[in-house]
């Protein structure tokens, strides 16, 4: 059983008071103090250490001065902490602005060049900024961070200590005070891509990565801190719009964020062509254990787009998935690229895509995870630096220097076998791409070398980029990228058939939305079926027999509210178009409803003030799955929030949508939601 409600709550009448910022340093110890209206946050635990030729070395305070400048938010004044050991030498400097009390940056500059390789890419060389996980109200604020690929884990808890953080994929951390709701983020400014976060010994950290082998004289890399009223979502929005001015975002325009599109992605119906054989002689382009299609690609492709649109849902784009280049299979279903020509196989492009393009008449999502190694011996590649991947054994990347030559070619190449159709490109596991991107971490610049070339590359040629399987970190990369517009925020669509319980497409999206809306990306919930069940087709996890999604109508509504593209992937036919054209703005097309911003998880759920009183027990996400975000005690309902613009340009109302499913809520507690404004009370 089901049941949905969308509630909308009014707007507060009277706005929070904005609490300010402050840092101070102690002029015996050099600790520095984090503090929020004058009461202290966060403090650090004493002096710092610096890896030096692959040892840690403690720094000695020498002293603090005042500083005063002008930046991007306007002038600043701050104090400035300095220590050294030696040639060692470090300066932190904590800035103010009076225009914006609720926003400080911190900088730590490094005056003469350090030698500091001294471990992997996911250890740290340098800390800061550096809290006691025990000192002021660390142990008591409630805290959230982002980590995993495709962000797939909101990790929330009570006390900086217990949220945990190691490694590279960890994103900004938020907490918020329980008493007031005033709720404090930080996050990188700079560099975001090479400083991981470490939780050790009674301290958080965020740092160098070890892995780089020097820190040059002069680099400067800077924190941001932002605190405002309101609870976590506002805290983080209030942060995104901060992090937003001043690193000047934009995001391009895409027909795959305002409109429907056709996916073939895992879960979709279309799914990977089989028939290839599990013996000689056979078509390696083809799955081995999926069975034959009744067409190859270019003509069943063809028919579910001439269906669609006589069905009254003229999809606007298409989604090309792991199987339609050419390369052999890497594991499952996914091939890496030996040539991104698309297959001649009689299963897929016998005729090309140039010709299917041109019959299809529509823009085009395509994609790539990986390249063979035998990919760059090509003539067309031959060129290009690179080195092995050490997560994707047998492939290879293009080194930073390059990414950008490479990638204005490999684009080149993809409009010219679309007839100019390539519309966006999807990178696949870019988390573990870049964990496995050695050259990324040669020196400081290197890593966002290599995404700069990606994405301008793409935005020179009019192609957006959706990022796939990605971490907090690229999010916070991709602000000073506009041609990067999306992200997956979700599992697979794909499940094993049969199974009914929370998976990961649905599940992690509220949380991941949060960090993506913020930003100003699109979340993907990936494909989704309109209708269930369908003929047997196969999916990666269901080789044959995958004939059900549990949920059609909650994906649909999921999918419209992210913000992020509605990729419908039904067999040919089979699409529900009563369901789906809901959707719509009109009739007459496929433009999309949307809100001004994108699903996410209420603020309930992470703090566990609304839903405590309510339901038995802790249901806040402190004592929740990991895999999963759904509690243990299977007593908590699963609740989203959305926000969408009043007509007429009136303020902005909270939209929630309730679900409710009975396997995951205990009879006695009916799924209720109080609103953030306690303007409204329902129940589903």
């Amino acid at each position: 059983m089901l049941a949905l409600v969308l509630l909308a709550a009014a707007p507060a009448t009277a706005a929070a008071a904005a609490p300010a910022l402050s840092a101070a340093v102690d002029k015996s110890s050099g600790v520095y103090t984090i503090s929020v209206d004058g009461k202290a946050w966060y403090s650090s635990p004493g002096a710092p250490s610096v890896c030096v030729s692959g040892k840690p070395t403690e720094l000695a305070f020498t002293g603090t001065k005042a500083s005063s400048g002008t930046d991007k938010l306007g002038a600043w004044t701050g104090v400035t902490a300095s220590y050294s050991t030696g040639d060692t030498a470090v300066d932190y400097t904590f800035q103010s602005y009076a225009s914006a009390p609720g926003t400080m940056i911190g900088t730590a500059s490094f005056p003469k060049t350090i030698p500091s390789a001294c471990g992997p890419n996911s250890a740290l060389s340098t800390h800061f900024p550096e809290f006691s996980t025990t000192a002021a109200m660390a142990a008591d604020l409630h805290t959230l961070s982002w980590r995993g690929g495709v962000i797939a884990t909101t990790a929330a808890a009570k006390g900086l200590g217990n949220l945990g953080a190691s490694g590279l994929d960890c994103g900004p951390v938020v907490s918020t005070d329980p008493a007031t709701g005033d709720t404090l983020v930080v996050s990188t400014l700079t560099h975001h891509k090479i400083f991981p976060q470490k939780t050790s010994n009674g301290t958080w950290s965020m740092g160098l990565a070890a892995a780089i082998p020097s820190i040059p004289a002069g680099f400067n890399h800077s924190v941001l801190f932002t605190v405002a009223p309101g609870g976590a979502t506002a805290g983080v929005y209030a942060w995104g719009e901060v992090i937003q001015n001043y690193l000047d975002t934009t995001r391009m325009p895409s027909v795959t964020l305002s409109d429907i599109g056709y996916y073939t992605d895992d879960g979709a119906y279309y799914y990977v062509w089989g028939g290839g054989g599990k013996y000689p002689p056979h078509d390696p382009e083809l799955s081995p254990w999926i069975p034959k299609r009744p067409w190859p690609a270019e003509v069943g492709l063809i028919k579910v787009k001439e269906a669609l649109y006589e069905m009254g849902v003229p999809v606007a784009y298409m989604q090309l998935d792991d199987w339609w280049y050419q390369g052999e299979f890497f594991f499952g279903n996914v091939k890496a690229v030996s040539d991104w020509h698309a297959s001649n196989s009689s299963g897929l492009f016998p005729n090309g895509l140039p010709a299917f393009s041109d019959k299809l008449d529509l823009p085009l999502q395509l994609y790539t995870p990986f390249w063979w190694a035998d990919f760059w011996d090509l003539p067309a590649w031959s060129s290009y630096g690179t080195f092995n991947s050490t997560q994707f054994h047998g492939t290879k990347l293009v080194v930073p220097e390059d990414s950008y030559k490479f990638f204005s070619q490999f684009f080149d190449l993809g409009k010219k076998m679309t007839n100019g159709r390539f519309n966006t490109y999807e990178i696949d596991f870019l988390d573990a791409n870049f964990a496995g991107c050695a050259d990324c971490f040669l020196d400081v610049n290197a890593a966002d070398l290599w995404y700069y070339g990606m994405a301008k590359a793409a935005e020179e040629r009019n192609v957006t980029i959706q990022y796939c399987l990605p971490s907090a970190t690229d999010m916070l990369e991709s602000l000073s990228l506009p041609s990067v517009i999306q992200a997956r925020a979700s599992g697979d669509y794909a499940r094993p058939e049969g199974n009914t319980q929370p998976w990961a497409n649905v599940v992690t999206l509220g949380g991941a939305s949060l960090l993506m809306g913020a930003t100003k990306m699109a979340p993907s919930k990936d494909t989704l079926w309109t209708a269930s069940p369908q003929p047997d087709t196969s999916s990666d996890r269901t080789h044959s027999g995958y004939h059900t999604q549990p949920h059609v109508d909650l994906d649909s509504i999921l999918a419209t509210l992210s913000l992020g593209p509605v990729g419908i992937s039904d067999g040919l036919g089979l699409t529900d178009a009563k369901l789906i054209s809901q959707a719509f703005m009109s009739k007459t097309d496929s433009t999309l409803l949307r809100p001004s911003r994108p699903l996410s998880t209420v603020d309930a759920v992470f703090t566990n003030k609304s839903l405590s009183a309510s339901l038995d027990g802790d249901v806040s996400l402190y004592s929740c799955d990991a895999e999963f975000g759904s509690c243990a005690a299977k007593t908590a309902p699963d609740i989203r929030s959305t926000h969408a613009a009043l007509p007429g340009g009136g303020p902005n109302s909270h939209y929630v949508l309730c679900v409710c499913t009975l396997n995951l809520i205990a009879p006695a507690h009916p799924c209720t939601h109080r609103s953030q404004a306690g303007a409204s009370v329902a129940a589903c």
